[in-house]
């Protein structure tokens, strides 16, 4: 019975350990939900083809990232982020659902 009760008070411990960090987490959601928002608007301008006609002409510091003037860098970001907040949602609503 001891070794229950640890194990218990030990799950307790690492949940509040967990909900801090997803607490905190629920501020990066937010970022990257407004730059995802500003980065479509970037790439759904009607100027954006003809950045990337003309994409050798700029120089900018891309920190080692694929180019947002390359054909489908940023279309590939917004997926994932979608994707990622769709995983998010099945782990919510089985969460609200006791599952």
């Amino acid at each position: 019975m001891q070794q229950k009760i640890q194990q218990a008070q030990d799950n307790y411990g690492r949940l509040l350990e967990l909900q801090k960090k997803l607490a905190d987490s629920l501020k990066d959601w937010q970022e990257a939900t407004k730059l995802a928002k500003e980065l479509e608007t970037f790439y759904q301008q009607p100027e954006w083809i003809e950045l990337h006609d003309n994409s050798e002409k700029y120089t900018f510091d891309t920190k080692g990232n694929y180019s947002v003037l390359s054909e489908d860098t940023i279309w590939n970001a917004l997926w994932e982020q979608k994707e990622l907040a769709g995983e998010v949602a099945d782990i919510a609503i089985n969460i609200l659902r006791n599952k």
